[in-house]
């Protein structure tokens, strides 16, 4: 086949996907009740970030497929993950499993990478609560990472990832979540060791349904996560 009716064929599926990821990001940012102005700014920031990574993925390229169901070839062995959170009213603890980080690309000295989470979340509300005083949530989220070397064993990260959630009780706390299906918007900075089996850092989630049912709560979520792979 000629090049130059081969080339044009591989960019229509990096620039579909690239769309489709996009549209939902942005009706995922369609504003949801009961936010405050840095839950918003930090929502903001989870999706603006996971678009703009899924984006430069795309475009070079990278093998975000192959890493989601595949891992590093060499390393695709899974480790652990805990993280605790709350917001105004509610408290959060969460447990799950995340696969050994694949390399995506790099890009001016950082280099990007994902890792499959999978986890389990126990929700706690106060006492004086109108709704559920308690709730579960289990979420998958292609969690990637930009990461930049500022030692020689350690390097800093920015994480981002939106994936779904169900969540047990529709309406918990003072919250009407409008529905068990929702997005999980994740922001995060950090600390990982150099070889990847090591990290830990700030981590913001956000939860909502997109408003496919109203009323839609908005949660927002700030707490420290600590990660270990093999």
């Amino acid at each position: 086949m000629h090049p130059t009716t081969f080339a044009p064929r591989r960019a229509r599926p990096a620039a579909s996907l690239t769309l489709a990821l996009a549209t939902l990001a942005l009706a995922a940012a369609a504003p949801a009740q009961a936010e405050t102005g840095l839950g918003s700014a930090l929502k903001n920031t989870a999706i603006a970030g996971t678009v703009a990574t899924w984006t430069v993925a795309a475009l070079k390229g990278a093998p975000f497929f192959g890493c989601t169901f595949h891992g590093q070839s060499g390393n695709d062995a899974w480790g652990g993950r805990v993280s605790a959170a709350k917001d105004a009213e509610l408290s959060l603890e969460t447990i799950g499993v995340e696969r050994h980080e694949c390399q995506l690309t790099s890009v001016a000295g950082f280099s990007l990478d994902l890792s499959p989470e999978i986890s389990a979340s126990a929700w706690q509300a106060k006492s004086d609560s109108r709704y559920s005083h308690s709730a579960w949530d289990v979420e998958l989220v292609p969690m990637m990472h930009w990461r930049y070397p500022v030692a020689e064993s350690a390097r800093l990260d920015l994480e981002f990832g939106i994936g779904p959630s169900y969540l047990s009780e529709s309406n918990i706390g003072d919250r009407q979540k409008g529905s068990n299906f929702q997005f999980s918007d994740h922001f995060g900075i950090g600390i990982s060791s150099a070889d990847g089996h090591w990290r830990g850092g700030f981590a913001f989630r956000h939860l909502s349904n997109l408003s496919i049912r109203t009323p839609n709560n908005a949660v927002d979520f700030k707490g420290l996560v600590l990660e270990w792979t093999p």
